[in-house]
């Protein structure tokens, strides 16, 4: 009798343990097992190929083969003649192990950054919210940053906040006077002024020389429209083409304009804010009308 019972409880714990793994299969993810499915990831390799019928590149990082899908066709066009260079890509992994650019994203040229580190590693959120949106508003924004990636008709800089902006280079339009009328060259350090186009994407209308001694090195300056007024939690939120942005207003800022009152910022209102990044942190320093 108990021998019977020492093998009813046995049978028991195998169903149990069969019912366990059943489920956790059903739900993706199986005790001991990691799933790094929907993570942000911050690919960093050497392009070894690009395929412009598809949409992807793919990337050596560190020894592991990183194929990445859902690029625009620019974005693949401009990567193109990069194979064999390195680039720092932001994706979402998905459930089958294959990797989708971030929505609002570009791919970062690594070139002028001798020593940087190749592999996968998951990003740290960023303090200020930055999206891409279906709502076009128009406004503008001009800061300094290095570029990334450079054709006759497109750009790609990186700003302060460890973002990048993709902009049009149109031709009459783009004032590239300090460069001759050539198109500045990858790693250049350039000071951009961009207008939103009113399709949300954007024209570099200026382009002019700069240097890592620049006062507004780390500086930002949007001008586009809120899309609600500010709150008690004294954050400000405004558009400028199809990208929304959220930053705090703090006790330093200058609103001069507003009374020195946050809370008088209405929704639908033409905003220029100024921000200065320290890495990815940004301090409102100055709002005005």
């Amino acid at each position: 009798m108990k021998q019977k019972q020492f093998l009813r409880g046995i049978v028991t714990c195998i169903a149990g343990l069969v019912l366990l793994i059943m489920m956790t299969a059903c739900s993706g993810t199986i005790p001991g097992v990691g799933n790094a499915s929907g993570n942000t990831v911050r690919v960093t390799g050497s392009i070894t190929s690009v395929d412009t019928t598809n949409n992807t590149v793919t990337l050596n990082a560190a020894g592991q083969t990183v194929t990445v899908k859902g690029l625009t066709s620019q974005q693949v066009t401009l990567l193109k003649p990069q194979v064999g260079h390195v680039y720092t890509i932001s994706v979402t992994q998905n459930t089958d192990g294959t990797y989708n650019i971030n929505s609002g994203t570009e791919p970062t040229s690594d070139e002028a950054t001798p020593g940087v580190t190749q592999g996968i590693e998951t990003e740290t959120p960023q303090t200020n919210n930055t999206e891409t949106t279906n709502v076009n508003e128009p406004g503008n924004i001009e800061f300094i940053g290095k570029v990334q990636q450079v054709s006759n008709n497109s750009i790609v800089v990186g700003m302060p906040n460890g973002q990048s902006l993709t902009m049009s280079i149109v031709s009459g339009q783009t004032d590239l006077g300090d460069f001759n009328n050539v198109v500045p060259s990858v790693g250049q350090m350039v000071k951009v002024k961009s207008v939103a186009n009113t399709d949300g994407s954007f024209m570099a209308t200026k382009l002019s020389t700069a240097d890592a001694t620049d006062s507004d090195l780390n500086v930002v300056q949007y001008q586009g429209v809120t899309t609600s007024a500010v709150g008690s939690d004294n954050i400000i939120h405004f558009n400028v083409g199809n990208k929304s942005f959220s930053f705090t207003i703090g006790a330093s800022t200058d609103l001069h304009d507003f009374n020195n009152n946050a809370q008088s910022i209405s929704s639908n209102q033409s905003v220029k804010v100024q921000v200065i990044f320290q890495g990815n942190n940004g301090t409102v320093q100055k709002v005005s009308n």
